[in-house]
């Protein structure tokens, strides 16, 4: 067949023309699925080239007999395409398979590159691949500054018409060939009106559906072709036309099934749908996906269960959440357990709701719905275990506990002691702790530190308690006797998972739990499998090292030894503690009250100011933290900023002993001012006469 036939065109010199009309054709010869026509158009192209370069030798002959001509002297194909010196000899037809593929970093000429840019856009599996965009962009030709701008002008030209790209390809596009940042300013008005409009397309990238992956191999150019208009038409009418749902629901109706597993357009049309609440219409789109045997579609089948959850069709989104957590074998099956948690609740099933609910809660204890969702399902779980009290009681008076019913939960303790004491369990102490019964919570403590001591137990984690919600009736015995000689304390003995509660077992995962959560019952380290939020509390070291820093602060303070040295390390070893737990102090600023007074003693003034800052913040008028921060700050030699702390620790002690001494270290610290040669402080001579005044109204007080 005559070239210029092959080719559409009539015979031409024009170098230009000859490659428009290959490249529109190329579009629809895939080299995989027309390797023929694909062959015999390559040949055409070539020898229209050829012919184009040396018009005088030909202008005698036919166009047909040149073609004849050149085939008979050539053979099919140059070992370069586009090399402009006479061909070697051509290969016999069997030697022929197929062409050899243009090398995308050795691009020297522009109609090379309009080649270039065709077949890599062409090829299914490679147009997403960045890689291969940079390769082609780092030929010789993007580096000759002379066509650099027919460079940019072939390139627009190009991707004007050519945009189905990801993300990622078209940024580094953008990036590359300056579309934004340059040629949106360019002299040319009609490649800058293209420049423009490529510009606001790729602005526009996070709002469209993300590139196409896994395709099949066996896809034609043209299925994708068609396929990706599909996808552009679909977000361009989800972006500018705000469509209906019935109106989309039509569009995906068009999607050919090959394409079933284009995940980010199913996505993104049910997140569209999501937005207009149409739950029915994601459930009846999503249902007609074939099911899934991996992870692939997680987010789809997800975004379908949420669907039939909306619904209210909970035993159809627990199945489907089910079935996603057994092919999840990972965190985010942890993940799912809240929404398993829901379904369970929904369908009455409250002691699996409360395992799921519960065990999701360690790792996101602030959610709001999540915690009156487990609230609920605790509430009616103590229902259902009511029925067999007696045998229930510890984890009845556990769950009630948890629901903040301290009463409730302090009734079930006090009716079956037995089991409780058997169990070593002094959730009864908490309880009267919860309820500011500190007295009788504090003899609790008493009696199960005996037990533990007895079944020798060590009843750390009891003490952490002890010195939480007691301090204040721990006296010197307790300390001394008890706990410095026969419990012997260390912060080698530091727990790092969470004890039930009033238990000094570490809470690990029943064998109920195991078997509703399908767990194995040990972990990769053959340890108790532990729920796995409670590696994230850090309020488990938090609370140890703040019992350990109170621990030696009531030891500095009850006992009376002679060597004051002795004395200053306790203190030492009490700050450094709790400057260890001040990450959660800062949350529990009732934790610092003890411990101002202690770093001002051992000179640590910044941590004294610390403790001071954070205990102002919840308490505003207790005038022993401005004194204590106000003398801090001038042992720091910060006179200015001390003298407003201390005349406003003078005005909360009112007429007491303390105010007279505020003041006086108020006076102290202008008078420092003078000495360090800065001028003397504008309120001195009022803060003179109030500490004067004070002293004549305390003094004649204590007349």
């Amino acid at each position: 067949m005559n070239h210029w036939k092959i080719l559409g065109i009539e015979a031409t010199t024009d170098k230009r023309l000859i490659k428009l009309a290959y490249t529109e054709i190329l579009k629809k010869t895939s080299p995989t699925e027309f390797p023929e026509e694909f062959k015999d158009l390559r040949k055409a192209y070539e020898l229209a080239i050829k012919e184009a370069k040396r018009p005088a030798k030909n202008e005698d002959k036919a166009p047909n007999q040149v073609f004849e001509d050149e085939h008979e002297k050539k053979g099919v194909i140059n070992e370069s395409f586009f090399d402009e010196e006479e061909p070697s000899p051509a290969p016999t037809d069997a030697e022929i398979v197929k062409p050899q593929p243009i090398e995308l970093n050795c691009i020297r000429s522009i109609s090379e590159l309009q080649v270039a840019l065709n077949e890599l856009y062409c090829n299914v599996l490679s147009r997403s691949d960045v890689e291969q965009w940079k390769l082609l962009f780092s030929s010789p030709l993007f580096w000759d500054v002379d066509q650099s701008q027919q460079v940019s002008f072939t390139l627009i030209d190009f991707f004007s018409e050519n945009y189905f790209l990801s993300a990622t390809v078209s940024k580094f596009l953008d990036e590359s060939m300056k579309i934004s940042s340059e040629l949106v300013t360019n002299k040319n008005n009609h490649y800058r009106e293209l420049a423009i409009a490529l510009h606001h397309y790729i602005q526009s990238l996070p709002l469209r559906i993300d590139a196409l992956s896994n395709i099949d191999h066996n896809i034609s150019f043209e299925q994708l072709q068609q396929h990706l208009q599909l996808r552009n038409l679909i977000e361009e009418q989800c972006i500018y036309s705000k469509l209906t749902a019935e109106q989309l629901i039509t569009l995906m109706q068009r999607i050919n099934l090959v394409f079933y597993n284009d995940e980010s357009l199913y996505l993104y049309v049910a997140n569209y749908l999501w937005t207009l609440g149409a739950y029915t219409e994601i459930s009846k789109l999503l249902a007609s996906l074939p099911e899934p045997t991996d992870a692939s579609i997680d987010q789809l089948r997800d975004l379908q269960a949420h669907a039939e959850f909306k619904l209210k069709n909970y035993d159809i989104a627990l199945t489907i959440y089910l079935a996603q957590r057994e092919l999840m074998k990972s965190f985010y099956a942890m993940n799912m357990t809240k929404e398993i948690g829901l379904c369970y609740l929904h369908l009455k099933n409250y002691e699996k709701a409360y395992t799921y609910l519960n065990s999701y809660f360690y790792t996101s204890p602030e959610d709001i719905d999540l915690r009156s969702a487990l609230i609920i399902a605790r509430r009616y779980y103590i229902k259902d275990l009511k029925k067999n009290e007696e045998s229930n009681a510890l984890k009845i008076a556990t769950l009630q506990f948890e629901n903040g019913r301290y009463q409730d939960a302090l009734i079930t303790t006090q009716t079956y002691p037995l089991i409780f004491h058997a169990d070593c369990n002094y959730l009864q102490a908490l309880c009267l702790a919860k309820l500011e019964r500190l007295d009788e919570a504090f003899d609790v403590f008493i009696t199960f530190i005996n037990l533990h001591l007895q079944k020798q137990i060590d009843p750390w984690p009891l003490l952490v308690d002890l010195f939480i919600y007691c301090p204040d009736s721990i006296d010197f015995n307790l300390i001394m006797e008890t706990i410095a000689k026969k419990i012997q304390p260390s912060p080698n003995k530091f727990y790092k998972t969470p004890r039930m509660l009033g238990s000094v077992q570490e809470n690990v995962y029943s064998q109920l739990e195991l078997k509703t959560l399908d767990l194995p019952a040990t972990d990769h380290d053959g340890e108790p499998n532990k729920p796995k939020g409670y590696a994230l509390y850090a309020d488990l070291d938090y609370k140890q090292k703040y019992a350990w820093a109170m621990l030696h602060a009531l030891m500095a303070k009850l006992a009376n030894f002679e060597d004051k040295t002795i004395v200053k390390q306790i203190k030492q070893a009490a700050i450094y503690a709790i400057k260890q737990a001040m990450p959660k102090i800062t949350h529990q600023p009732n934790w610092s009250l003890k411990f101002i007074h202690i770093a001002f003693d051992i000179d640590d003034f910044d941590t004294c100011i610390k403790l001071a800052n954070i205990t102002i913040s919840e308490f505003s008028n207790l005038p022993q933290t401005y004194y204590y921060k106000g003398r801090s700050l001038a042992a720091l030699d910060q006179y200015d900023a001390a003298i407003p702390i201390l005349i406003l620790a003078a005005d909360k002690y009112g007429h007491q002993r303390l105010g007279i001494y505020s003041l006086e270290f108020a006076v102290e610290c202008c008078e420092k001012l003078v000495e360090h040669g800065q001028p003397m402080h504008p309120n001195y001579n009022e803060i003179c006469l109030k500490l004067q005044t004070t002293k004549e109204i305390v003094d004649a007080q204590s007349k």
